[in-house]
Protein backbone atom coordinates (compact mmCIF):
# COMPACT_ATOMS: atom_id res chain seq x y z
CA UNK A 1 0.00 0.00 0.00
CA UNK A 2 1.11 3.50 -0.71
CA UNK A 3 -1.14 6.00 0.68
CA UNK A 4 -3.62 6.58 3.94
CA UNK A 5 -6.58 4.33 1.59
CA UNK A 6 -8.11 1.95 4.34
CA UNK A 7 -9.80 -0.23 2.19
CA UNK A 8 -6.99 -2.65 1.42
CA UNK A 9 -6.56 -3.23 5.07
CA UNK A 10 -10.67 -3.46 5.90
CA UNK A 11 -10.76 -6.30 2.78
CA UNK A 12 -8.27 -8.24 4.27
CA UNK A 13 -9.60 -7.97 7.68
CA UNK A 14 -13.09 -8.90 5.88
CA UNK A 15 -11.69 -11.81 4.12
CA UNK A 16 -9.48 -13.32 6.59
CA UNK A 17 -12.68 -13.84 9.47
CA UNK A 18 -14.98 -14.72 6.42
CA UNK A 19 -11.79 -17.90 5.98
CA UNK A 20 -11.77 -18.68 9.68
CA UNK A 21 -15.33 -18.21 10.14
CA UNK A 22 -16.71 -20.11 7.54
CA UNK A 23 -20.33 -20.89 8.81
CA UNK A 24 -20.85 -17.45 9.52
CA UNK A 25 -22.49 -15.04 7.18
CA UNK A 26 -19.89 -11.74 7.40
CA UNK A 27 -21.72 -8.44 6.67
CA UNK A 28 -20.00 -5.15 6.30
CA UNK A 29 -20.93 -1.42 7.25
CA UNK A 30 -24.69 -2.63 8.28
CA UNK A 31 -26.63 -0.43 10.62
CA UNK A 32 -27.62 -2.48 13.38
CA UNK A 33 -31.37 -1.06 13.30
CA UNK A 34 -34.15 -2.68 15.37
CA UNK A 35 -36.10 -3.07 12.09
CA UNK A 36 -33.55 -5.34 10.96
CA UNK A 37 -32.38 -6.67 13.73
CA UNK A 38 -36.53 -7.76 14.41
CA UNK A 39 -36.77 -9.46 11.02
CA UNK A 40 -34.79 -12.14 12.22
CA UNK A 41 -37.45 -13.02 15.15
CA UNK A 42 -35.55 -15.51 16.77
CA UNK A 43 -34.99 -17.37 14.11
CA UNK A 44 -31.69 -15.93 13.01
CA UNK A 45 -28.52 -17.98 11.98
CA UNK A 46 -25.68 -16.23 14.23
CA UNK A 47 -23.89 -13.60 11.55
CA UNK A 48 -21.01 -11.58 11.94
CA UNK A 49 -21.64 -7.44 11.08
CA UNK A 50 -18.13 -5.46 10.66
CA UNK A 51 -18.43 -1.48 11.48
CA UNK A 52 -15.43 0.36 10.11
CA UNK A 53 -14.08 3.35 11.82
CA UNK A 54 -12.01 6.36 10.33
CA UNK A 55 -8.60 7.51 10.29
CA UNK A 56 -6.70 8.89 12.88
CA UNK A 57 -3.56 10.50 14.01
CA UNK A 58 -1.56 9.55 17.31
CA UNK A 59 0.79 11.05 18.90
CA UNK A 60 3.80 10.02 17.20
CA UNK A 61 5.35 12.09 14.59
CA UNK A 62 7.13 11.11 11.69
CA UNK A 63 10.61 12.91 10.30
CA UNK A 64 9.71 11.56 6.94
CA UNK A 65 6.39 14.09 7.08
CA UNK A 66 2.67 13.79 8.01
CA UNK A 67 1.56 11.00 5.55
CA UNK A 68 4.41 8.72 7.68
CA UNK A 69 2.78 9.97 11.03
CA UNK A 70 1.60 7.39 13.04
CA UNK A 71 -2.58 6.60 12.33
CA UNK A 72 -4.91 4.43 13.94
CA UNK A 73 -8.13 3.03 12.70
CA UNK A 74 -10.50 0.73 13.72
CA UNK A 75 -12.83 -2.45 13.32
CA UNK A 76 -16.09 -3.13 15.36
CA UNK A 77 -17.04 -6.74 15.41
CA UNK A 78 -20.40 -7.37 16.14
CA UNK A 79 -22.17 -11.27 16.39
CA UNK A 80 -26.34 -11.34 15.79
CA UNK A 81 -27.45 -14.53 17.47
CA UNK A 82 -31.18 -15.75 18.95
CA UNK A 83 -29.18 -16.76 22.58
CA UNK A 84 -27.17 -14.53 24.42
CA UNK A 85 -24.64 -17.56 25.29
CA UNK A 86 -24.18 -17.90 21.00
CA UNK A 87 -23.42 -14.34 20.74
CA UNK A 88 -20.76 -14.61 23.93
CA UNK A 89 -19.05 -17.73 22.64
CA UNK A 90 -18.94 -16.25 18.89
CA UNK A 91 -17.05 -13.09 19.38
CA UNK A 92 -14.92 -14.73 21.83
CA UNK A 93 -14.05 -17.35 19.54
CA UNK A 94 -13.49 -13.97 16.82
CA UNK A 95 -11.71 -12.11 19.19
CA UNK A 96 -8.94 -15.00 20.23
CA UNK A 97 -8.43 -15.28 16.33
CA UNK A 98 -8.38 -11.73 15.65
CA UNK A 99 -6.04 -10.25 18.86
CA UNK A 100 -2.32 -10.12 17.62
CA UNK A 101 -3.38 -11.10 13.50
CA UNK A 102 -1.77 -8.97 11.63
CA UNK A 103 -3.43 -7.35 8.06
CA UNK A 104 -0.91 -6.63 5.09
CA UNK A 105 0.51 -3.05 5.85
CA UNK A 106 -0.58 -2.65 8.99
CA UNK A 107 -0.44 -3.58 12.69
CA UNK A 108 -1.61 -6.35 14.63
CA UNK A 109 -5.10 -6.12 16.05
CA UNK A 110 -5.83 -5.29 19.60
CA UNK A 111 -8.28 -4.63 21.57
CA UNK A 112 -9.71 -1.20 22.89
CA UNK A 113 -12.74 -1.24 25.00
CA UNK A 114 -15.14 -3.50 26.73
CA UNK A 115 -17.03 -5.75 25.35
CA UNK A 116 -21.06 -5.52 24.89
CA UNK A 117 -23.77 -7.29 24.87
CA UNK A 118 -27.56 -5.91 24.38
CA UNK A 119 -30.80 -7.31 24.19
CA UNK A 120 -33.32 -6.71 21.58
CA UNK A 121 -36.78 -6.73 22.36
CA UNK A 122 -39.81 -7.73 19.96
CA UNK A 123 -43.04 -5.73 20.29
CA UNK A 124 -44.33 -8.05 23.47
CA UNK A 125 -40.60 -6.92 24.98
CA UNK A 126 -39.23 -9.92 24.81
CA UNK A 127 -35.94 -10.35 23.80
CA UNK A 128 -35.64 -11.17 19.84
CA UNK A 129 -32.22 -11.36 19.35
CA UNK A 130 -28.88 -10.30 21.62
CA UNK A 131 -25.92 -8.55 19.87
CA UNK A 132 -22.37 -8.92 21.03
CA UNK A 133 -19.28 -6.56 20.47
CA UNK A 134 -16.11 -5.65 20.54
CA UNK A 135 -13.70 -3.01 18.69
CA UNK A 136 -9.96 -3.60 17.43
CA UNK A 137 -7.60 -1.35 17.01
CA UNK A 138 -5.18 -1.11 13.96
CA UNK A 139 -1.84 1.18 13.18
CA UNK A 140 -1.55 2.28 9.37
CA UNK A 141 0.73 4.93 7.53
CA UNK A 142 1.42 5.41 4.11
CA UNK A 143 3.58 2.78 3.90
CA UNK A 144 6.26 0.71 6.29
CA UNK A 145 4.32 0.93 9.23
CA UNK A 146 5.73 2.62 12.11
CA UNK A 147 9.32 2.62 10.04
CA UNK A 148 9.50 6.60 10.23
CA UNK A 149 8.10 7.42 13.56
CA UNK A 150 10.87 9.23 15.71
CA UNK A 151 10.26 8.95 19.50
Amino acid sequence: MSGLNLIPIQDDIASYIAAQFPNYEVIEDMLLDEETVLKNNNNVKPYIVLRWGGLWALGSKALAGVRFDEYSSTVDIAVVAPKPRQCRVSLNAILDTMIGWKPTNSTPLYPQGSNTLLAVENANGKPAVYIASSRLVFGVNAQNVGGYISH
